[in-house]
């Protein structure tokens, strides 16, 4: 086997491989045992299957197609093992050549840049305490009621306690903001899951009719960009309805869930808020630690993966306006943007994005953390599983090397948080 490497650009080589008559010979050999080993025939053993009966039940062309996966598979992780290339993605696999005597290939690998870890040694951080008020109670078991609550059809104008639909189209300085437009949402009129001044102004509307009004965000708005902004409301109201809600006894508990009285349901919601808030408290903590090595660190970033994440921000995006009955085309179109005007707004928290990526991975190999074959397996077996109990998936149309892949990646990164939480605890 000969190869030579080439580097176009950071964080990205080039390899151009040529495997001769004695390497091909050996895969086509590897290929055979292969599927020796998967088949079965009548009076033989798996893998116990002649090489001349296999030639003639699979034929030749089958076997030369697998031997040559097999040979580009295990010539390039060669490869990559002998010049120590730690690989995150190939592309622009090309065949160049292709003969019994010959195959020749080139493909494009995307290699982990480098990365120069400062020293977080001395960050010290103590997760804040999850406090659970009576508020928070409350909020929960209005909002298990009204999931609960009966509907039922009113004319007249809304009213505080009704359950409304509405389409909004929300702009600043006449520009519609980014998650600003939606069609027949529906909330209650008091649940005060808007913005202050929002639900106030749905009071009186009457079925089909359309308002104009502007509201101040908050300064304290969780959107810092446009916290203290004026913003201009366009809603139009769909529906109406009155909310009768259901009481609040033993036997709404029992309906809710396995709950015997009330006082276990507010004991359940009451855990439930409290690990909600160890989650966002543990979620804040290991995002400040992480943006304090992303600040410490020298990051040489290929742009190739800063535009993989934008695709990946941007499909996840399409996904979400789906799920809300919106297409990207007349959405984008709405907001006057496009998907590239879309990348240049998120190409900042995509490189973000990319950094954690690339320390986690830097950490976890310097501290070699890393998944046991056992663990992988293991919850890898539980995802398929849950696919085909939940979802009723065939196992045939499972990609198990994907989920397998997938997992390996999360775990390992769950690991690696888990260190830096340990270091840097107070």
């Amino acid at each position: 086997m000969n190869s030579t490497l080439k580097k176009i650009g950071p964080g990205q080589v080039e390899v151009f491989v040529e495997l001769v008559k004695e390497d091909l010979d050996k895969y086509v050999a590897a290929a055979e045992n292969e599927l020796s080993e998967s088949i079965e025939m009548d009076g033989f053993r798996k893998g116990k299957v002649p090489k001349d009966i296999l030639r003639d039940k699979l034929g030749v062309e089958k076997i030369l197609e697998s031997a040559m996966q097999v040979a580009i598979k295990s010539s390039l992780a060669e490869i990559v093992k002998e010049q120590k290339l730690d690989v995150l993605d190939t592309s622009d696999f090309k065949i160049n050549e292709n003969t019994p005597k010959k195959l020749t290939y080139q493909v494009l690998l995307t290699v982990f840049p480098e990365v120069k870890l400062g020293d977080f040694s001395d960050l010290k951080l103590k997760p804040r305490e999850a406090i659970v008020s009576q508020k928070d109670i409350d909020d929960t078991l209005e909002t298990i009621k009204a999931s609960r609550a009966n509907l039922l059809g009113k004319s007249g104008p809304a009213e505080t306690g009704d359950r409304v639909e509405v389409d909004f189209e929300v702009s600043m300085d006449s520009k519609i903001l980014e998650g600003g437009v939606s069609k027949n949402h529906p909330l209650i009129i008091g649940g005060k899951n808007f913005m202050p001044g929002f639900e106030e102004n749905l009071v009186g509307m009457n079925k089909g009719e359309e308002k104009k009004f502007s509201l101040i965000a908050p300064k304290d708005y969780f959107k810092k960009d446009i916290a203290g902004h004026k913003l201009d409301f366009i809603v139009k109201l769909n529906d109406i309805k009155s909310v009768q809600m259901p009481e609040l006894n033993d036997d709404f508990a029992k309906n809710v869930g396995r709950f015997d009285n009330l006082k276990q349901l507010l004991g359940n919601i009451e855990e439930g808020i409290k690990q909600e808030k160890i989650q966002k408290e543990k979620q804040r903590v290991r995002l400040e630690i992480l943006g304090h090595i992303i600040k410490i660190s020298q990051i040489e970033i290929p742009k190739i993966m800063i535009d993989r994440q934008l695709d990946i921000m941007i499909q996840s995006f399409d996904e979400n306006l789906h799920k809300n009955g919106l297409e990207m085309g007349p959405y984008l179109a709405h907001l006057g943007k496009t998907q590239d005007d879309l990348k240049k707004d998120w190409e900042k928290e995509a490189e973000k994005q990319v950094k954690i990526t690339l320390i986690l991975h830097k950490i976890a190999k310097d501290r070699n953390i890393a998944v046991s074959p056992e663990e992988l397996e293991k919850q890898t077996n539980i995802i398929i599983q849950e696919m085909i109990l939940r979802e009723g998936v065939d196992i045939k149309n499972i990609n198990i090397e994907a989920i397998r892949e997938s997992i390996a990646l999360s775990a390992l990164n769950e690991k690696t948080l888990q260190f830096l939480e340990q270091s840097c605890s107070a």
